[in-house]
C-alpha cells in the first residue's frame, strides 16, 4: 500500500503511509487495565473515608491509568509518523 497515490474531493494527492501498529497501543490498554485489577485495593486502603478511598480508587485511579496510557500511544504515534 506504501506509495500509492489517491485524489481527495478537492484534487490534491494523498500518499499512504505506513500501517500504525494498532496492537501495540491495544496491549499497552491492556497492561493499564491489569494495572488497575492488581493496585486498586491498595489505592482504596490508603484513605480512612470510605467516600475518599472509592473516589480515589474507582474514578481518579482509572482516569489517571487511562490518560497516561492514552498518552503513551499518543507518543508512540507521533515516534512512528515522523520520518
Amino acid at each position: 500500500m506504501s506509495g500509492k497515490v489517491s485524489t481527495t474531493i478537492l484534487g490534491r494527492e494523498e500518499i499512504s503511509g505506513k500501517k500504525y501498529p494498532m496492537i501495540v497501543e491495544k496491549v499497552i490498554l491492556l497492561a493499564g487495565l491489569i494495572l488497575f485489577i492488581l493496585t486498586f485495593s491498595d489505592v482504596f486502603g490508603q484513605f480512612d473515608n470510605k467516600l475518599i478511598s472509592s473516589l480515589v480508587a474507582f474514578i481518579i485511579y482509572p482516569f489517571m491509568i487511562l490518560f497516561t496510557t492514552e498518552m503513551i500511544g499518543r507518543t508512540i504515534q507521533k515516534v512512528h509518523n515522523d520520518n
